[in-house]
């Protein structure tokens, strides 16, 4: 079963450090809920089952991001024409302030598209990771752990006799050796995993259920009675819930991100294929898209959030604060930033080549026209970015 302790921003409800010395809570806590009756047992497996299921839906979709099968596909379109092509051309022969310019915003192109691709997959580690908070008497222990949780059987599912067999079978070499190999060299590593977490193990001599009843514990393999399970798994539901709509959001808008640079890669690579050596001409081109790009790439990357400010209005919302929360932008903000730096870069270089070489007719139309459309959609995508901020939270009448 899922269970839920966060290590990032948000902060998110988590569950009370366990007292691994605390036998008596949970002889309590068997028995507060000793008392439910043969249809409120029922009902309660039925709903976790339901749990189960939800719990599996969600990591299929994780799963399927963690795959990155889009990304995969398109980043090396990306890379390989930036690089090889675009980068071999530009740092061909003398470097010009303006070829310096340009190697710069390509490498920021470059970086951008490889930023975004870092973060989706720290998400999904973090999906996929917690905290396991453990206290034993005044030392706090945390240790990592995985998000689905081992499992282990109801403390109240079973009478005293049931209970002492149980016990008793835990204590066994044969099913001990499941995890505890028998052999020197298996303990000395466990306990070397053991002692990077002090507290976790009581100090002096060990044996092969302290191991065990510690490993549990990097497990969050936990005994709680029936309710406490639901109580576990209604927690454990909502930070998968949490968690998973940054992680797609984030999918999302590196792919789009991933889409857009793939055609202006095409384009900068095809600009700096003459076989006659890099011109002033080619340099224009690369300087026009790469200052095109940058602020579409704004546009682009703020758009699914936009997508879901327009869904809540379409519902009835009179204002909305998707806008602020950190988490959902957070991908928004570094592409819009790094994308800023690469069309100052990109149009310095553009207006010296406009200004400080000669044109032709079409190249000076081609050119003033980048001049003009560049900063206009740059504008368009700062207020898409910051302005539509502040505006969106107004209600509307």
């Amino acid at each position: 079963m899922g269970d839920a302790a966060p290590v990032t921003e948000p902060d998110l409800p988590t569950e009370p450090p366990v007292e691994l010395s605390a036998e008596s809570s949970a002889e309590s806590s068997a028995e507060s809920s000793a008392d439910l009756t043969g249809e409120e047992r029922a009902a309660i497996r039925a709903f976790m089952q339901r749990c189960e299921v939800r719990l599996s839906t969600i990591h299929r979709v994780a799963s399927a991001l963690l795959s990155g099968a889009g990304l995969l596909v398109l980043l090396p379109y990306v890379e390989r024409d930036a690089v090889t092509t675009v980068l071999r051309a530009l740092l061909h022969g003398p470097l010009s302030v303006t070829r310096g310019l340009l190697v710069a915003a390509v490498v920021l192109s470059i970086v951008l598209v490889l930023v975004l691709f870092w973060l989706v997959i720290l998400q999904l580690t973090r999906f996929y990771f917690h905290a396991n908070h453990i206290r034993r008497g005044d030392v706090e222990t945390f240790t990592p752990r995985f998000t689905l949780t081992g499992i282990r059987l109801p403390l109240d599912e079973l009478g005293p006799g049931a209970t002492a067999v149980y016990d008793e079978l835990r204590g066994t070499q044969f099913n001990l050796d499941l995890l505890v190999p028998t052999n020197r060299r298996g303990r000395e590593r466990i306990d070397r995993q053991l002692d990077a977490y002090p507290g976790l193990i009581a100090e002096g001599p060990r044996g092969d259920i302290d191991r065990v009843d510690a490993l549990m514990e990097l497990a969050a393999s936990r005994r709680r009675n029936l309710l406490d399970e639901v109580v576990k798994l209604e927690y454990g539901l909502a930070r998968h819930m949490l968690r998973l709509q940054v992680v797609v959001l984030r999918y999302v808008k590196s792919l789009l991100v991933v889409a857009i640079s793939v055609p202006a890669s095409f384009v900068a690579a095809a600009a700096v294929s003459d076989p006659t050596g890099l011109t002033v001409t080619d340099q224009r081109w690369v300087a026009a898209t790469m200052a095109i790009w940058a602020p579409v790439i704004i546009i682009v990357v703020t758009t699914p959030v936009r997508w879901v400010e327009n869904l809540l209005r379409a519902e009835g919302a009179t204002r909305s604060t998707v806008q602020a929360d950190p988490e959902l932008t957070h991908v928004e903000d570094v592409a819009s930033y790094l994308a800023l730096v690469a069309w100052l870069v990109a149009f310095a270089a553009l207006v010296m080549l406009a200004f400080d070489h000669p044109l032709s007719r079409l190249g000076a139309v081609a050119t003033y026209t980048a001049l003009v459309a560049s900063p206009v959609l740059l504008v368009a995508a700062l207020w898409r970015w910051r302005g539509q901020a502040a505006h969106a939270r107004r209600p509307r009448g």
